[in-house]
């Protein structure tokens, strides 16, 4: 509709009608072009009241019907533009149907006028996400379509469960009342009903202006009936054979619904293509020859992409067949127009009617008046006619000169089916849209439509309508008359000569139109009453089947109408199973029944309905006995709804039950979980998500600082070299012999501690051993021996160390980490002699006149007073070396010579020995060996101490007196203590586990050491994934279309799956020129499969394996009794992140305990709860053992805080003993939430750092700071120095799953599930015993003859060399969902679910036993090469297991032979080229083709699970069957560890991998990410699809590399 200003002013007629509804319920009657909506919009602006207040508070909504998709947009936009209101659109196109709750609760909040088509209002309704009582005023466009079974009439009955004064106010818009061909007598009880539905009365207005209605030229066009010549004898003589062919074909699409009553079987490809060669008679016929011919080319080319879509080979013979007849007719067509030019073609061999067309076009041109316009619409039945009137225009247009002024175009409908997800409709619609964008612009002037824009659609005022083929009916003509919107316009039919029916019919609508004007007009308004309540109740409130309505715990009302009841159940069975090549359906039956009435015999329906395998509801349900099939049909689809919601598969939103609606009724299953925020829940338990957590200290260090009198424990600090006396080098056999001195450090504590285990630390020299020998003697100290104590202590950590920082100060709180450290002689006890010696340290600056001394410089340490250096120590002092010997190298002549010109020092004394020396390192992180750390990665060791040999003057040093022995094992102290804090915070976490649990050791033990071996790290692979994805500018990319164009995509192409650059071609528009290859594309691009190289399996045997009789090796796991449980280094390593930068972390623990928890919640779920579906199953262990609830799980223990997080830097995150930022300050800088950077910014006087009592000066000069200081990041690295530590969620998750594995390694299978227990991953009611011991239920749900259903039962047994001993479970394992006639057990999918987590438990702990100290990557990697649906699946066939699938679904048959041939090709191998080049199901989408059937791998994992259940349980049988069956790719691949494709890619040559921002696939939960990579020079683009980022990124790597191959 077009927005003139005028449109914007109410003419006199309007606003009469606009009063009227603001009274009461009206509908407005008025003529196509009168300004229906206008007055809609004056409504809504005047009810508006209500729509204005917040939804929450109250407010209400206004709902515009439309009867059309392209309308929903269309008047969206206009009530935007002429009221302001917020206005939503709501169609399939935009998603509405897979909506939930909170999807409508955010909708409706947002928007106050909501535009819709009519189902989505009954959907909302139906299932209580909208109520009457909420709206304010609905407005049904076109509302005469309101008859029988119409979604508006569906609306008005649910009124009758709304209270009067709650009733939404009705106005109804129509052009002609009535919706179908209505005898005169019969018109004025179809308006009376009409208003009965809408409770209103119809009301119109004489409009005298012509400018105001439709009053176009009316004219019919009498045409010859064509006579088909030789020729078309001919066609149809073929066409007659090939459909008598079709007759007697049975393909396998037949058999999908087979079991069903042929009544409501769909239609079967046969049938379609008899369709195809109907049409094409008919348009032969219609058109003539030369349409004909082009109706063909149309066909051909359609038939192609439906023959690269499908997979039965059968088919595809069956489509060579047809395209082969009916390319033989068109070379009869243009044999037959041989030698014509063009025009002469078109003239000659066109059909009367066409050529009548012609003459009506020409003739309208060449005689319209200055003020028209030529724009002219030719309305068609059927969608092929548009198409081939379409060429014959244009064509005409291009040939002919007096055709020049056409610019033709045409328009299809097309309906949104939201769960076939078509790309190919999302393509019509798109073209449609871009069609009526060039028509209203004037870049067209001539369209070809169905009836798709006879109702309302906006298109500019057309001076000439043409009815090509003749209306239906009444509304279609008044409808498609309606569109002559020009004050002067044409209105012509085209009627068939002799059709005496037609001219009958045409006068009829004429006299039917205007008897309805007149008997309105005589019956105004003020005559008319409003239906009485009995009316309404008698002919509106009347239901053949009565809805189920049920009210939920909200107080919302939902029901199931007769209308929607199939649907419904539709829907559940589709939800059943989630496939590509299945579609779960019900079976109907249609039962006859012969019933006696008043002694007549009547004929009645019965249908009995029964579900598929997945759903838990196996009673066949029977209809009540109804006059029709359909109406049985329904009841028994009601009854069937009823039964499914009381056993609870359909919610009480009445839809099919979801994984998430099912778990609202599990919270007892996650009772950690918290309320947060809705906007960040995606975050919750991810990297990305960061949180603040009390640091964890260990409770044996915590407030234990010596008091006086008071019992202290003093315990020893013991450290050993690890390596041999180095006598060849005197420098380095100095430090040894320093380092072995029994002297050294002790811990001073008013507690006990418990055995800490020994460990190493890494100077320069070597390894240390530290022994701490604790609890080593008891004694009282007095008040001024702790003093001195104290001040040794602050010398150490203040000037030898110098981790006391300005801010901090003495701890008198004694909390955290407080302590002292003492000096300890070789007998090891306190070294008080040094303590009182050394109360500060002296810096000896050499005398002047400078005098040597020996005595003075052995041992001595030293510094150089002309440079900045670090602390030396002297080995020797060399007599026989002085300032005037030669220098070491020939740079210099002597010492003094490099001092003078290196330093511009002159020495005085040339005389004096030269010092030997070695320096004391200043990086003091001692806690990993030196080739681990990272600053080291990428250095040659240039600077190792063994390369450097120094010698001093004494007279350029400063000495310092201090003992060289404690100041070399002072820089030790930083890393022995944050290893022994680390070891008795996972002692402590043991021992809380122990005593709560009793798992392992209550009491002390003197545990194994720490061990790190020399072992690289592993390589990580993320930093290359990062660098490696910069765009590369210099590429030769893939062109770009310039020049002017209309895209629609410019704003909507969010709603379209592909880029404008990747635009289908349009197969429709250049039928000439369409080609094999624009065919291929097209359908890459449209459907799921490209490949389509159908290949039929040999006809000679296949000898498929026999599992082999090899030696297993076993599982220490499942050997494992009586453990003590496990040490505090083993807790160590599972509190360790990567981002720890330690010897070890948690990864590989992390990954042994991921599949324990996997397999052990897949037991327990499977067994909890056996009316769960796998897809139900499935999504509720990935809740349980998802991250989010590991994170919760996690927190609830205190876990974060013991964490290690960071990596160990002495200089700033090793907080001395017993200092600490003041407590108060602490307080501050956290409630305040301030950066705690500002603590640089603070100095504390000396004397007050040393005493812990601030004055009041410098307490408030810190809080003045401080509360002036900037806002606290979310991250800053000084948090410890507040007791705080950063953790990502995940991480917590991480460690949660690592002390699963490490107690998984020392407790075995089931006492490990205490500890899950513990942690409330799974509920503590658990019978543990009856879990992993406990006899399975019997899978045999019903009596029956299992044998009939596998005759090869035994030959399978053989081939997996186990006998079942109840055969209920092989039958089960190999039953496919859609397979119906199995009712003695489930299908598969249950067995599925459970055994790939054994698979994944088994192949998992296998590895980490076996295949030597893998780093984490490296098992990450080998685990995901052996537990994948590729290996599985191609285990399935080289055993021949897939042979035995019982399935109805032909498609995946199909696709399974493929893959079959394919691996008999390669003679069955399985190797790692397999993994990254297959494509699994999964991991494909849109254009994909599926190569690895995910069904294969079901069956496989089905057959293990069958397999551990029949075995009672006995997971030792189990691992001997997957490991003789996979022992040959578990050897192969531990040897070699296959690459993931992602890997190697970016290890590709020239390929430049850039991964773009991922994306959600419409309406799904499918991750697709884009890749572009180089190949052969160009870039090209891939995408990938999955169910998260990481598969996504995988399958596109895996196209890549395909194609990466091809080029080769």
């Amino acid at each position: 509709m077009e927005t003139h200003i005028e449109d914007f002013i109410a003419r006199a007629y309007q606003v009469e009608l606009y009063e009227i509804a603001c009274k009461e319920n009206i509908i407005v009657y008025l003529p196509t072009g009168a300004g229906k909506t206008f007055i809609a919009v004056m409504l809504i602006k005047k009810l508006s009241a209500d729509i204005q207040k917040s939804y929450d508070e109250g407010g209400k909504h206004t709902v515009f019907i439309v009867n059309t998709l392209p309308l929903v947009i269309q008047q969206r936009d206009y009530i935007r533009r002429l009221t302001g209101f917020s206005c939503g659109a709501f169609s399939s196109e935009e998603g509405v149907d897979f909506w939930h709750t909170k999807d409508w609760n955010a909708q409706l909040k947002q928007h106050d006028v909501l535009v819709m088509t009519s189902q989505i209002l009954v959907n909302a309704l139906c299932h209580g996400y909208m109520s009457l009582n909420r709206i304010n005023l609905i407005i049904f466009d076109e509302c005469h379509r309101a008859v029988n079974d119409h979604p508006m009439r569906q609306i008005m009955q649910f009124f009758q469960n709304c209270s009067k004064r709650e009733q939404p106010k009705v106005l109804g818009l129509s052009a002609t009342l009535l919706n179908a061909n209505v005898k005169m007598e019969k018109i004025k009880s179809v308006v009376q009903s009409l208003e009965v539905t809408f409770n209103a009365k119809i009301t119109t207005a004489i409009i005298t202006h012509k400018e105001y209605y439709t009053s176009p030229n009316e004219e019919m066009v009498i045409f010859n009936r064509y006579i088909v010549d030789n020729v078309g004898e001919s066609i149809n003589n073929i066409i007659q054979d090939a459909k008598n062919i079709l007759n007697y074909v049975i393909l396998k699409d037949v058999w999908k619904y087979h079991e069903s009553s042929k009544e409501f079987r769909p239609k079967t490809t046969s049938q379609k293509l008899q369709n195809v060669l109907m049409d094409i008679q008919y348009q032969l016929s219609s058109t003539g020859i030369y349409g004909a011919s082009k109706c063909i080319l149309l066909y051909l080319i359609q038939l192609e992409c439906l023959k690269k879509t499908t997979d039965d080979a059968e088919a595809i013979y069956i489509l060579e067949y047809i395209i082969s007849k009916i390319s033989t007719c068109r070379k009869l067509l243009e044999d037959e127009m041989k030698g014509k030019e063009e025009k002469e073609r078109i003239y000659k061999y066109s059909s009367d009617q066409v050529q009548q067309l012609f003459k009506i076009l020409k003739d309208f041109y060449k005689n319209k008046t200055d003020d028209q316009v030529f724009f002219c619409i030719i309305f068609v039945k059927r969608r092929f006619t548009a198409k081939i009137l379409y060429q014959i225009l244009k064509n005409i247009s291009m040939h002919d000169e007096e055709y020049k002024f056409l610019h033709p175009d045409f328009l299809m409908g097309v309906s949104v089916n939201p769960y076939k997800n078509s790309k190919e409709l999302l393509c019509i619609s798109k073209r449609n849209k871009e069609v009526l964008l060039r028509f209203r612009n004037g870049l067209l002037n001539c369209l070809v439509a169905t009836d798709i824009i006879d109702e309302g659609i906006d298109v500019p005022k057309c001076s000439l309508v043409v009815r090509y083929d003749f209306p239906l009916d009444v509304r279609t003509y008044i409808q498609s008359k309606g569109r002559a919107r020009h004050a002067y316009s044409h209105y012509k039919i085209l009627i068939q000569k002799d059709e005496s029916q037609y001219l009958q019919r045409y006068n009829e609508f004429q006299m039917i139109e205007k008897y309805l004007k007149k008997y309105l007009e005589e019956k105004s308004y003020e005559r008319r009453n409003l239906p009485t309540e009995d009316e309404i109740k008698n002919e509106l409130y009347q239901y053949t089947i009565k809805p189920y309505i049920i009210t939920g715990n909200d107080g919302q009302m939902c029901c199931i109408t007769e209308q929607m009841a199939i649907t419904v159940v539709n829907e559940y069975c589709t939800s059943l199973l989630k496939s590509k090549f299945t579609c779960l359906s019900p079976i109907w039956i249609l039962h006859r029944i012969s019933e006696n009435s008043n002694n007549t015999k009547v004929n009645k329906y019965q249908v009995s309905l029964k579900l598929p395998l997945p759903s838990p509801l196996r009673t066949v349900i029977f209809s009540d006995s109804m006059p029709s099939v359909y109406g049985a049909k329904r009841s028994a689809a009601m009854k069937m709804c009823k039964e499914l919601h009381k056993i609870g598969e359909l919610t009480d939103k009445l839809q099919p039950v979801t994984a998430e609606s099912l778990q609202k009724d599990l919270s007892y299953l996650f009772p950690n979980w918290s309320d947060e925020n809705e906007s960040e829940k995606d975050l919750i338990g991810t990297y990305k998500r960061k949180r603040h957590y009390q640091l964890q200290f260990p409770s044996a260090l915590y407030g234990v600082f010596p008091r006086p009198q008071k019992q202290v424990y003093l315990h020893i600090l013991h450290a050993t070299p690890k390596f041999s006396a180095p006598h060849h080098d005197n420098r380095h056999l100095i430090f040894y012999n320093l380092l072995h001195n029994n002297a050294g450090f002790g811990i001073l504590s008013t507690k006990q501690i418990l055995e800490i285990p020994s460990f190493p630390i890494f100077m320069n020299l070597g390894e240390l051993n530290i022994d701490v020998k604790v609890n080593h003697t008891t004694m009282f100290l007095s008040g001024n021996e702790i003093s001195l104590l104290k001040s040794f202590h602050t010398l150490i950590f203040d000037e030898i160390v110098q981790v006391i920082k300005l801010f901090m100060v003495f701890d008198n709180y004694n909390l955290d980490n407080c302590f002292l450290i003492v000096p300890v002689d070789e007998n090891w006890d306190i070294n008080w002699k040094v303590i009182k010696r050394h109360k500060s340290i002296e810096h000896i600056s050499p005398p002047v006149p400078f005098h040597f001394k020996t005595t003075d410089y052995e041992l001595a340490l030293i510094k150089p007073n002309y440079r900045a250096a670090e602390t030396y120590i002297v080995t020797q002092v060399c007599h026989d070396i002085t300032p005037n010997s030669c220098f070491p190298t020939d740079n210099f002549s002597s010492y003094a010579h490099y001092y003078k010109e290196k330093h511009g020092l002159v020495i005085n004394d040339l005389k004096q020995p030269m010092l030997e020396v070695k320096s004391i390192s200043r990086t003091i992180d001692y806690i990993i060996p030196r080739h681990m750390h990272s600053e080291s990665k990428n250095r040659r060791y240039v600077d190792s101490p063994k390369n450097l040999k120094e010698h001093l003057v004494p007279e350029l040093c400063t000495k310092i007196n201090f003992p060289a022995l404690y100041w070399l094992k002072a820089t030790t102290l930083p890393s022995i203590l944050h290893r022994i804090s680390q070891l008795l915070i996972a002692e402590d976490l043991r021992c809380l586990i122990a005593k709560e649990t009793n798992l392992g050791l209550l009491s002390n033990n003197k545990w194994p050491p720490l061990v790190i071996t020399e072992e690289e790290r592993e390589d990580s692979f993320e930093p290359l994934l990062e660098t490696s994805t910069m765009e590369n500018d210099n590429l030769p990319s893939e062109p770009v279309l310039n020049g002017p164009e209309i895209d629609v995509l410019n704003t909507e192409s969010y709603h379209y799956p592909w880029s404008r650059y990747q635009e289908p071609p349009d197969l429709d528009r250049n039928i000439e020129e369409i080609q094999l290859i624009q065919i291929e594309h097209y359908c890459q691009l449209m459907n799921e499969k490209q490949d389509k190289n159908n290949m039929i399996i040999a006809n000679e045997k296949v000898n498929f394996l026999i599992k082999p009789s090899v030696s297993v090796p076993p599982l220490q796991i499942l050997l494992l009794k009586n453990s003590h449980g496990p040490d505090p280094v083993q807790i160590m390593y599972a509190l360790t992140t990567k981002l720890g930068h330690d010897a070890f972390n948690l990864e590989r623990l992390e990954t042994l305990g991921d599949s324990y928890l996997k397999f052990i919640t897949s037991l327990f779920l499977y067994n909890n709860f056996p009316k769960y579906t796998e897809g139900h199953l499935t999504a509720l262990k990935g809740k349980i053992i998802g991250n989010r609830n590991l994170y919760y799980c996690g927190i609830k223990k205190h876990i974060p805080g013991r964490m290690k997080v960071d990596g160990f830097v002495v200089s700033s995150n090793f907080i001395a003993p017993a200092y600490t930022v003041h407590r108060q300050i602490q307080n501050v800088l956290v409630n305040a939430e301030v950066s705690p950077n500002v603590l640089y910014e603070i100095q504390i006087p000396k004397d007050e750092q040393f005493s812990g009592q601030i004055s009041e000066t410098t307490m408030n000069e810190m809080q003045t700071k401080i509360l002036n200081w900037e806002t606290a990041e979310s991250q800053t690295g000084m948090e410890h120095y507040l007791g705080l530590q950063t953790v990502s969620d995940k991480a917590i998750a991480d460690c949660v799953e690592a002390l699963i594995g490490v107690y998984l390694r020392n407790m075995g299978i089931k006492d490990t599930l205490t500890l899950l227990q513990w942690f409330q991953i799974l509920p503590s009611e658990i019978d543990v015993d009856a879990l992993l011991f406990g006899t399975p239920q019997n899978p045999i749900i019903c009596e029956g003859n299992i044998d009939s259903f596998m005759p090869w039962a035994s030959k399978i047994e053989s081939q997996l060399g186990y006998k079942f001993n109840n055969k209920g479970y092989l039958l089960q394992a190999f039953t496919h969902p859609s397979y119906t006639p199995n009712n003695m057990t489930e299908c598969y999918q249950r067995l599925e679910f459970l055994g790939d987590a054994i698979l994944d438990f088994l192949i998992t702990n296998y590895i980490y036993e076996n295949c030597g100290n893998l780093n984490p990557g490296a098992l990450t990697d080998l685990r995901s090469a052996l537990v994948n649906n590729i290996i599985f699946a191609c285990l399935t066939v080289r055993h021949g297991l897939h042979v035995a699938l019982l399935s109805y679904t032909p498609e995946l048959n199909n696709t399974i032979e493929r893959f079959v041939k394919f691996q008999e090709d390669r003679n069955f191998a399985v190797n790692d080229e397999l993994l990254w080049i297959l494509l699994e199901e999964d991991e494909c989408n849109m254009a994909e083709h599926v190569e690895v059937p995910k069904v294969l791998g079901d069956i496989f994992e089905s057959t293990i699970g069958a397999i551990y259940l029949d075995s009672n349980k006995d997971l030792t049988t189990v691992w001997n069957i997957i490991y003789s069956i996979m022992h040959k790719e578990i050897d192969e691949f531990s040897k070699n560890i296959p690459k993931q494709p992602i890997r190697v890619l970016y290890e590709t040559q020239g390929a430049n991998p850039l991964f773009l921002k991922p994306s959600i696939v419409n309406n799904t939960n499918i991750i697709m990410v884009p890749l572009k990579v180089t190949i052969a020079g160009k870039v090209k683009h891939f995408h990938g699809f999955g169910a998260n980022k990481k598969q996504a990124k995988c399958a596109a790597a895996k196209q890549a590399l395909k194609s990466l191959l091809c080029k080769k």
